[in-house]
C-alpha cells in the first residue's frame, strides 16, 4: 500500500443534454454552446412569423438558423430551442468516488426488469461517506471534497467511478440580449395566472431559477416524466402535471429585473430516474399523461465520440437504490453510479506519487430551454416562452504529482 497525501479535489461539473435512449445519455454529437456577447448574455434574433430558431452557436454567432426544432424528431422536438450555458451554482451530493484496476462495466439487459449491476470489486475508494457530502459547485471554483490523508495501492487504474445522488440542484440567472441589428423581444416566464398572453411582471430578458408562487421548487425530470394518478411525487418533489409550453407550467421565471420573495432566485431540482425513453406521453388535447413504466431503464452508456472535447472517453451509468443495489423501479432510484474510461488519462500510482487531483468541468453544463411555437393556435408566435432546464453527465480528469515533477501536476 502506498500512502498519498491528497492535496486537492477540484470539482467542476460538465453536464450534457440527455437523449432518452438506452445506448447514450447525450442527444447530440457535439456541444451546442450558446453565442453570447462580451458580458455572457445570450444573443437572440426573434423574427416572428413561425421563426423557430432564435439562437446561434458560439462557433457561428451570426447564424440563427442552427437550433431548429424542425430538424429534430420525436420527444426532443417538444423540448424547445436551446443551447448550452455554464450554470452559476450546482449542488450535488457525493457518496463515493474512486478508481478501478479492471473494467467494472457489466452488460445489462435492455429491459425494465434488468438486475445486472456494475462490479466494483477491483475498485479503490478515495472518498466514501454513506451519509453523503453536499457540495456547491461554481465556475472556476476549487472544492476540497476530502479531508486528511489518503492511502492507495500502487498500480494502474484505467477506470474512474463515482456514486452520486440522483437529484441535482441548479441555481442560475441568465441575461438574454437582442443580437446586433435584431428586433426587440421578451421571454414569457412562469406565471400561474396567465396562459401565453404575457404581462410586465412575468416576462423580460432576465431568466432565472426560482420557486413557484406557492414557494415550491420547480422540478425537472430528465425522462420528462409528469405527475399522474398514483405517481404524483418523486423523491419528495411534486411532479409537474403537464409539459411546458405555456406560462403556468414554465419551470423558470423571466422578468425585467430579478424578483424578491417567492420571485427571488432559488435552486430548482433536476431528477434522473430513468435512462429510457419518456415514460409519460402527454396529450395536449386531453391534458393527460399516459405512463408506461416498461420504458424504464436503469442503465445507460455513452460510446467514444459522444464528446467532441473528449472524443476518446467512454462512460456507463447505473441507477441505484440507497443501498447501492440496482434500482428496479423509477420510484426507488436514489443514486447514480457513474463510470468513465479515458485512454488518455490513465491513473498510475507509484512510490513517487505524493498528490492526487480530480478535475471536473462546469463549462456549458446546462440548457435553459426556450419554447418557440409557430402554430396558428397560439397568440405568442412573436414571443419566446420559458420551458425547462436540463443537465447530464460529468466528465472527470485525474492529475497526479510526483517527487520528480518539481511540484507540477500532470
Amino acid at each position: 500500500m502506498k500512502k498519498i497525501i491528497l492535496l486537492l479535489f477540484i470539482i467542476n461539473i460538465f453536464y450534457i443534454v440527455p437523449s432518452y435512449s438506452v445506448e447514450s445519455y447525450v442527444s447530440h454529437d457535439s456541444y451546442i454552446i450558446c453565442a453570447t456577447d462580451a458580458n455572457g448574455a445570450i444573443l437572440v434574433n426573434e423574427e416572428g412569423d413561425e421563426d423557430l430558431s432564435s439562437f446561434a452557436l458560439a462557433t457561428d454567432p451570426t447564424n440563427f438558423n442552427i437550433i431548429d426544432r424542425g430538424n429534430i424528431s420525436g420527444q426532443e422536438a417538444d423540448m424547445g430551442a436551446s443551447c448550452d450555458i455554464t450554470p452559476d451554482n450546482y449542488k450535488m451530493i457525493f457518496f463515493k468516488t474512486g478508481f478501478c484496476a479492471e473494467n467494472p462495466y457489466r452488460v445489462p439487459v435492455d429491459a425494465a426488469s434488468n438486475t445486472i449491476n456494475a462490479d466494483l470489486s477491483s475498485c479503490v475508494s478515495i472518498f466514501d461517506n454513506d451519509s453523503g457530502k453536499e457540495v456547491v459547485i461554481q465556475p472556476d471554483a476549487e472544492i476540497d471534497l476530502l479531508d486528511g490523508e489518503l492511502i492507495l495501492p500502487i498500480g494502474s487504474y484505467p477506470f474512474q467511478f463515482a456514486i452520486l445522488d440522483n437529484v441535482v440542484q441548479i441555481k442560475h440567472e441568465q441575461v438574454f440580449v437582442a443580437a446586433p441589428g435584431a428586433a426587440d423581444f421578451n421571454i414569457l416566464g412562469y406565471n400561474p395566472d396567465n396562459d401565453d398572453k404575457g404581462d410586465a411582471e412575468h416576462m423580460g430578458k432576465i431568466c432565472y431559477t426560482s420557486t413557484n408562487d406557492a414557494g415550491e421548487q420547480f422540478v425537472s425530470v430528465q425522462s420528462n416524466e409528469l405527475g399522474v394518478t398514483g405517481s404524483t411525487t418523486l423523491r419528495g418533489y411534486t411532479l409537474p402535471v403537464r409539459n411546458t409550453g405555456v406560462q403556468p407550467s414554465a419551470l423558470f421565471r423571466c422578468r425585467s429585473s430579478v424578483g424578491t420573495g417567492v420571485d427571488a432566485p432559488a435552486y430548482m431540482a433536476n431528477i434522473l430516474n430513468s435512462f429510457g425513453k419518456p415514460m409519460c406521453t402527454y396529450s395536449p388535447e386531453e391534458g393527460t399523461c399516459t405512463r408506461d413504466t416498461s420504458k424504464f431503464r436503469n442503465w445507460g452508456r455513452s460510446n467514444p465520440g459522444f464528446s467532441k472535447i473528449f472524443p476518446k472517453i467512454l462512460q456507463a451509468y447505473y441507477l441505484l437504490k440507497s443501498d447501492n443495489t440496482i434500482a428496479t423501479t423509477p420510484e426507488n432510484v436514489r443514486r447514480i453510479l457513474w463510470i468513465q474510461y479515458d485512454p488518455d488519462n490513465l491513473i498510475r500510482i507509484t512510490e513517487n506519487t505524493i498528490g492526487l487531483k480530480l478535475n471536473f468541468k462546469t463549462n456549458n453544463a446546462m440548457q435553459m430551454q426556450i419554447h418557440q411555437d409557430g402554430s396558428d393556435s397560439f397568440a405568442r408566435d412573436t414571443e419566446l416562452m420559458a420551458n425547462q432546464i436540463h443537465g447530464g453527465t460529468i466528465i472527470g480528469q485525474i492529475q497526479v504529482k510526483t517527487r520528480r515533477s518539481r511540484g507540477a501536476w500532470r
